[in-house]
C-alpha cells in the first residue's frame, strides 16, 4: 500500500420530526465552524449528508451556506452525499416510496447546490440487499454502510460491490473510530498512526495487495461527536497533522472521488442488519444487550420488540396502499405522498444508538402526516365510507378498518378492542406500563372498548390503577361471529374462565358503525353452573395530544349524574362517580370530544397514567408517553346460564361539528 484514502464524514439528518431549535444549534457550533476551517484551508476535505429539511432551512435561513457549500463543491473541497429526502428506514418503504424520496432529495441537492450525489447513507445502516436495484435505478453509485454490518473477511480497506436482481452497488464501510477517539481522548497523531498501523497490518496479507496500491479509511460523525472534535481542537488537529506529518502515506478524499479511480472492488453478500450500536436495543424492550448468536439483527426484530412503533409502521403501509390504489385528482394524489414522506421519518420508527426511542409527541406528529395524508386522498376520489375486514398488520389475525366520515378506526379480534382511532392523530396510541420503570406491568394493550370482569377486591385494585385479575377479557382472542360491510356491522364473541373457581362466561360483542362514531352492545353470559357476582368494565384509554410538558393532561370530563351536570376540569388521581347516565371526555388541545351515553346508569373511573422510560441510559427514567384512562362499569349478579346486555352509543364531536351544533342551538 503507497496510499490511504482517509474520508471524514459529518452527518446532520434531523427531519420535520426534530427539535426546530436543534437545526440553528448544529449550524452555529458545528456546521458554521467547519465550513471557516475547510474554507481557509484548501488542501483539506470533508463530506456532509443532510436531510431534507435541513436544506430547506439552510435555504431559508442560511442561504449564504448554501453559496458556501457551491464553492467548495466546484473547487472539490467537499462532497455531499444523498439519500432520503426524510431520512426513512428505507426497508420498510414501498418501491415508489423508495425511489420517491432518495429522487426528491438528489433532485434539491442538485438544485441547491449545482452537483447531483452520487453515494448516499442510510439511517442507522439499517440495511436489506432488496435495496440495491432501487439505489442502482436511482442513480447510486455507493452506499455507506456500518461496518459492523461487514463480515471481518471483507473488511480489507477496499470497497465492496453488491449485486441484486442484476444491478450493482458499491459499499464504502463506515467507521465509528471518532466516538472512540473522543472517548478516550486519543490525539489525532496517534488515531491516524494506528489506522495506518491496523491497515498495513491488514494488507500485509491479503490477497488484494499487488492489484492496487490505494486503500480507504472512511469514518463518520454524527451531531454530538462533531461537537464535541470541535470543542476540544481534536478536529482541526487532525487535519493539520495528516498534511504535515503524514502526507507521505495519507491522503485526504472524497468518498466519490476515491471510487472513480479505485482500481479494485470485493465482491461481496451483506445480510440485512442494522448497526450494532442500535442492534442491542432490538431484542429486549429499552435494554441493551449484545448479541451472541450468529443470526442478524434487523428492522423487523426491532419492531417486534416495541410495539408502538410496529403499529406506526402497519398506518403508514395501509396509507401508502391508499395512495398506490388512488386513481383520482394527481395533485392531491401527490400532496398525499408528500405528507406520508414525512411521517416515514426514522425518528419516529427506530431508536438512536444511545437509546433515545421516540416519545408520544413524534408519533403523534407522525400520526398526524398520516392523517393528512388520508384527507388528501378522501378528496381525490369518490370517497365512500366503508368497513372492510383484512390482515392490517399482519399478525395473522384479520382486522377491521372503518373509515368513516369523522375517523378511521382498526378494531383488533385481540380483545376485541379498537387499537387504533385516527382523527387529527391515533388516540389510541399508547404504552404499557413495565415493571422495571413504572413499578408495576400491565399484561395487556392499552386500546379503547378493552372489557375486564372483576370480582369486588379485584376492582377496588383496578380502580386504584394496579394491575388485577384474570385477563378477562383484557387478553382474549375474540372471534368473529358475523360480518356484514354494507351494514357495518361487526359481531365478535370472547369466551374465557372467571375467577380462580374457573367459571365458564362469554361475551358477544357487536359494533356498527356511523359516520360520527359507532354503538358497542355487549351482551355478558355465565355459561357456568352456579351464579356469580362481580363488575363488569368497558375500559378506554385516550393518548395524550398535548406536549407543552411531560405530565400534561389536556382532558376534561363532563358528566351527568342523578340528573345533576358534574365537571372534572384537571384529574390529577384517580376519581370515580355512579349512576352516570352521559359521560363527555374532552381533549382540550384539539377541541375534540368523545362522548359516551349508556342505555343503562352506569358508573366511572378515570385517571391520568404516566408511562416511563429510560433517556440515554436505562438507570434514566423520565415521562415518555401518558394517556387518560376512562371506565364505565356496572354491577354484575348473573344465575348459571344467564346474560346480561348493555349498550353504548359512542359520538366523536370534532370542531366543525361542534360549530354546527352551536350555530343550530342558537336559532332555536
Amino acid at each position: 500500500m503507497k496510499v490511504l484514502n482517509i474520508c471524514l464524514s459529518l452527518s446532520f439528518n434531523a427531519t420535520v420530526l426534530s427539535d426546530p431549535s436543534s437545526f440553528e444549534d448544529s449550524y452555529q457550533n458545528i456546521l458554521k465552524k467547519v465550513i471557516s476551517f475547510i474554507y481557509t484551508n484548501p488542501q483539506y476535505k470533508i463530506s456532509f449528508s443532510f436531510s431534507g429539511p435541513q436544506l430547506e432551512w439552510f435555504e431559508k435561513k442560511h442561504p449564504e451556506f448554501l453559496s458556501i457549500l457551491r464553492e467548495l463543491i466546484s473547487k472539490k473541497q467537499i462532497e455531499i452525499t444523498g439519500g432520503g429526502y426524510y431520512n426513512p428506514v428505507f426497508p420498510l418503504l414501498s418501491p415508489i416510496d423508495r425511489t420517491g424520496q432518495i429522487d426528491l432529495l438528489t433532485g434539491e441537492l442538485r438544485r441547491m447546490t449545482g452537483k447531483r450525489p452520487r453515494g448516499m447513507s442510510i439511517v442507522s445502516s439499517v440495511w436489506d440487499r432488496t435495496l440495491i436495484p432501487c439505489f442502482a435505478n436511482a442513480g447510486m453509485e455507493w452506499v455507506q454502510l456500518d461496518s459492523s454490518l461487514i463480515a471481518p473477511q471483507n473488511l480489507h480497506y477496499l470497497p465492496l460491490v453488491l449485486n441484486e436482481q442484476g444491478k450493482i452497488i458499491r459499499v464504502i464501510a463506515a467507521g465509528r473510530d471518532l466516538e472512540q477517539a473522543v472517548e478516550k481522548q486519543i490525539s489525532a497523531d496517534s488515531f491516524i498512526s494506528s489506522v495506518i498501523k491496523k491497515v498495513e497490518k491488514t494488507v500485509k496479507n491479503d490477497s488484494y495487495k499487488d492489484s492496487t496500491n490505494e486503500r480507504i479509511v472512511y469514518f463518520y460523525a454524527e451531531p454530538e461527536t462533531a461537537l464535541k472534535l470541535i470543542q476540544n481542537g481534536w478536529f482541526e488537529e487532525f487535519y493539520t497533522t495528516a498534511v504535515s506529518d503524514f502526507s507521505s502515506k495519507v491522503k485526504l478524499s472524497l468518498p466519490t472521488e476515491y471510487i472513480h479511480r479505485c482500481e479494485e472492488v470485493i465482491p461481496a453478500f451483506v445480510g440485512a442488519g442494522i448497526r450494532n450500536d442500535v442492534a442491542k436495543w432490538c431484542t429486549v424492550p429499552y435494554e441493551a444487550v449484545e448479541t451472541k448468536n450468529s443470526w442478524p439483527v434487523t428492522i423487523n426484530d426491532f419492531l417486534l420488540t416495541y410495539g408502538r412503533c410496529q403499529a406506526l409502521y402497519n398506518r403508514e403501509q395501509y396509507i401508502s396502499m391508499l395512495i398506490s390504489n388512488c386513481h383520482g385528482d394527481k395533485a392531491r394524489k401527490n400532496a398525499a405522498r408528500q405528507a406520508l414522506w414525512k411521517a416515514q421519518a426514522g425518528e419516529a420508527l427506530i431508536c438512536s444508538p444511545q437509546g433515545i426511542f421516540a416519545n408520544n409527541a413524534l408519533r403523534q406528529t407522525a400520526y398526524k402526516y398520516l392523517t393528512e395524508a388520508e384527507k388528501y386522498i378522501r378528496e381525490a376520489g369518490d370517497f365512500k365510507e366503508n368497513v372492510t375486514s383484512f390482515d392490517y398488520n399482519c399478525d395473522g389475525h384479520n382486522e377491521y378498518i372503518c373509515m368513516m366520515e369523522k375517523y378511521t378506526a382498526c378494531i383488533s379480534l385481540r380483545a376485541g378492542e379498537i387499537n387504533e382511532l385516527n382523527i387529527t392523530g391515533n388516540y389510541a396510541d399508547n404504552l404499557r406500563r413495565l415493571s422495571k420503570f413504572d413499578k408495576v406491568t400491565d399484561d395487556y394493550e392499552r386500546g379503547l372498548f378493552i372489557e375486564h370482569v372483576f370480582d369486588k377486591s379485584e376492582f377496588s385494585d383496578y380502580k386504584k390503577g394496579t394491575p388485577t385479575g384474570c385477563g378477562i377479557f383484557s387478553k382474549v382472542l375474540f372471534k368473529e361471529v358475523e360480518f356484514n360491510s354494507s351494514k357495518k356491522e361487526i359481531k365478535l364473541k370472547g369466551e374465557g374462565t372467571y375467577s380462580n373457581l374457573n367459571l365458564p362466561v362469554s361475551l358477544r360483542k357487536k359494533y356498527l358503525m356511523n359516520s360520527n362514531g359507532f354503538t358497542v352492545q355487549y351482551i355478558l353470559k355465565n355459561e357456568g353452573p352456579i351464579a356469580f357476582k362481580g363488575n363488569f368494565v368497558v375500559e378506554s384509554n385516550f393518548a395524550q395530544t398535548d406536549f407543552t410538558s411531560a405530565e400534561t393532561n389536556s382532558y376534561k370530563v363532563d358528566l351527568i349524574s342523578n340528573g345533576d351536570g358534574i365537571t372534572y376540569d384537571q384529574i390529577s388521581k384517580p376519581a370515580s362517580q355512579k349512576s352516570i347516565s352521559f359521560v363527555q371526555i374532552t381533549d382540550s388541545s384539539n377541541n375534540i370530544s368523545f362522548v359516551y351515553e349508556p342505555n343503562e346508569e352506569a358508573g366511572i373511573c378515570c385517571r391520568p397514567l404516566y408511562f416511563k422510560r429510560p433517556v440515554n441510559n436505562a438507570s434514566s427514567n423520565k415521562v415518555s408517553g401518558t394517556t387518560f384512562v376512562a371506565s364505565l362499569f356496572w354491577d354484575v349478579d348473573l344465575a348459571a346460564g344467564m346474560e346480561m346486555e348493555k349498550t353504548i352509543n359512542f359520538t366523536i364531536i370534532t370542531p366543525k361539528k361542534r360549530r354546527q351544533r352551536e350555530k343550530k342551538s342558537s336559532a332555536e
